[in-house]
């Protein structure tokens, strides 16, 4: 949409954007779940930590460094759950609105919203930790279980965060039960 006028100073547009609840159903993906909010789709919060690797032996097996290249001016690392991450969502027959509490908060102070410390909107929802679904022998998160999933866990309140400010994400949820 193009706005044209003979802007002068102090004039103001405000976009306002429908920000409605809404369940993303992925049946090809063992009917697992997402969660969106207006535009926006939310992961789990999952706090990080950091292993500081060797950046020569890290890269994959097509980068190549140049000679001269100090290594240690280029640090990688992996990045491992420092909290639980095995969660499936309660959803109930409830409205969403019902089950779900949109969380907004200021702006953050540096201008940059993109961590997950600093997003100004959360979702706080109900979520049961799936034991039996681990990380597999590479570290990573092994296969999505089948939904509903039959867990005796107790519920838990849990935050979602937007998608993009995740590095670590848990965005298809299991359903439980």
């Amino acid at each position: 949409m193009r706005i044209q006028n003979t802007w002068k100073q102090g004039d103001v547009i405000e976009l306002l954007l429908p920000m409605k609840l809404k369940t993303q159903i992925w049946q090809q993906n063992k009917n697992s779940v997402s969660i969106n909010y207006g535009p926006l789709t939310f992961s789990l919060k999952i706090d990080e930590s950091y292993k500081l690797m060797n950046s020569k032996q890290s890269v994959t097996d097509d980068s190549k460094w140049q000679p001269n290249a100090d290594q240690s001016k280029w640090p990688s690392y992996e990045i491992y759950p420092a909290s639980l991450w095995n969660y499936g969502l309660e959803l109930t027959s409830e409205r969403l609105e019902d089950q779900f509490e949109i969380i907004k908060k200021s702006w953050p102070v540096n201008n940059y919203p993109f961590t997950p410390d600093a997003v100004p909107i959360t979702i706080k929802a109900k979520g049961k930790v799936i034991p039996e679904w681990a990380l597999n022998k590479y570290g990573m998160c092994d296969t999505l279980p089948q939904s509903p999933v039959n867990v005796t866990t107790k519920a838990r309140d849990i935050e979602l965060i937007p998608m993009g400010a995740a590095r670590l994400r848990i965005t298809a949820f299991p359903i439980v039960k």
